[in-house]
């Protein structure tokens, strides 16, 4: 692999380590280093840093506190029924 290619992952270390994750990306590199854009596209996708990714996980947790209140909510009623 190309030493520019190297040290740019050295300060990029989730890169590295989904190179160690995808070795077939290890390959692609080290005959195309012009694949770099590509390669960062695929490591958004696999954290999920990718748009679609964050807004279903902010949706989710939209939901989850949701749920919460209404679950809060209810238990606050039951309360009251019993005496």
């Amino acid at each position: 692999m190309r030493k520019e290619l190297i040290e740019y992952l050295s300060t990029r270390p989730d890169l590295k380590f989904f190179i160690r994750e995808q070795p077939k990306w290890y390959r692609d590199l080290t005959r195309n280093p012009l694949l770099l854009e590509e390669l960062e596209k695929e490591a958004n996708v696999f954290y999920g840093r990718t748009f679609g990714q964050r807004i279903d996980k902010f949706h989710n947790q939209v939901k989850t506190v949701g749920l919460m209140m209404d679950f809060l909510s209810m238990m606050g009623k039951g309360e009251g029924e019993d005496l």
